[in-house]
């Protein structure tokens, strides 16, 4: 715990934006307001008004804490797979006096290593996915999705733009992928330029390969949203030019990487 403090302190703060990737010597942080859920458990951690687990029942989290009062650090690993289960089945040895004998009742099986550490009125973390997704507080992030979707769409023609809108705000997988958008956006501004109507279509007509399908808009030709979960991916994939070669916009990639190289 101690180390995992003093490392934080070595790291670059960033405020939080569900858009930025963190590099390994940055970590995000956020206001404890802007996070509901986890300011109602981090108060009642620092109350000390937590019961004992007595076991039996799904371990949500594992929190450590150090110091006291204002200066109290108090870490957080949040539940998933190999970071805090219990197993019933099977049976758990350790050895006593040379012979390997079973532990009765449950036991607890932790990874000891922290997802997000609050001080103060913030929280610290470097995933940034963690605040939408395993802690709900995921408003700056539909609030970004929306932003960049119009952003990027205000000139096209879709089928289905209010259906489409509505699932890249509500879809986790779909608000990462217009994510990468802002992402692109912030360090190519005319990025949006590059996505004209003429262009999409043409290069849906040049490669059915990606089944994405034309409909109409006012008599003409526009992309079509379909949102069944196979396939409500598509226009958000191809408004982030998200493909293994880049024929839309013509951008050079570092091979298996995904990294642009500069032109």
């Amino acid at each position: 715990m101690r180390g995992a403090v003093a490392a934080l302190l070595t790291k670059q703060f960033i405020q939080y934006d569900p858009s930025y990737q963190t590099s390994t010597s940055q970590v995000l942080v956020e206001s404890l307001a802007d996070v509901p859920e986890l300011r109602i458990l981090d108060g009642a951690v620092r109350s000390g008004d937590v019961p004992l687990d007595a076991g039996g029942t799904q371990a949500l989290a594992m929190i450590h804490s150090v110091g006291a009062g204002e200066k109290k650090v108090v870490a957080y690993r949040m539940k998933g797979a190999g970071i805090a289960t219990r197993r019933s089945r099977g049976i758990t040895l350790i050895p006593r006096d040379g012979l390997y004998g079973p532990v009765e009742g449950d036991v607890l099986f932790y990874e000891p290593k922290f997802d997000l550490i609050t001080c103060g009125d913030f929280a610290y973390f470097t995933a940034v996915t963690l605040i939408q997704t395993k802690l709900r507080a995921d408003h700056k992030a539909r609030d970004l999705s929306r932003s960049t979707f119009r952003s990027v769409t205000a000139k096209l023609r879709i089928e289905g733009i209010e259906a489409l809108e509505a699932a890249v705000v509500d879809d986790p997988n779909l608000r990462n992928k217009m994510a990468q958008i802002a992402r692109l956006i912030a360090s190519e501004p005319d990025y949006p330029q590059k996505l004209k109507m003429g262009n999409l279509i043409r290069f849906i007509e040049a490669n059915s390969q990606f089944g994405i399908d034309l409909g109409t808009v006012r008599g003409k030709k526009a992309l079509l949203f379909d949102p069944s979960p196979q396939r409500r991916h598509q226009i958000p994939r191809l408004l982030a030019d998200d493909y293994l070669f880049s024929f839309l916009t013509n951008r050079s990639y570092e091979a298996g990487s995904k990294l642009r190289l500069q032109d």
